[in-house]
């Protein structure tokens, strides 16, 4: 675990203090509550954001197989060039 510091006014401490106190809940508590929605904010928002770059990606391949430009090979063809781009990956070649 990691530890957050930040600077605030007195004022706001005491009024933030007084309404976690309210809530039956330290100060601390309400601060790492807080933090977690955030990260949870961040994780739905950067899934969707790549759910809409695969449906653009899938949208795109879509529009070229309609128009005919789709370019299809057999599933043996593609194994062996998924394994020639795995050995160079582990080459570090890629």
């Amino acid at each position: 675990m990691s530890t957050i510091h930040f600077r605030i006014d007195e004022e706001t401490k005491r009024l933030a203090m007084k309404t976690a106190e309210r809530h039956k809940q330290s100060l601390t508590e309400l601060m790492r509550q807080r933090a977690e929605e955030l990260a949870a904010e961040e994780r739905a928002y950067q899934n969707s954001t790549n759910d809409e770059w695969l449906e653009q990606q899938i949208n795109q391949a879509f529009s070229r197989y309609d128009e005919g430009k789709g370019e299809f090979i057999s599933n043996d063809e593609m194994t062996r060039q998924m394994d020639t781009l795995k050995a160079l990956a582990a080459q570090g070649k890629l």
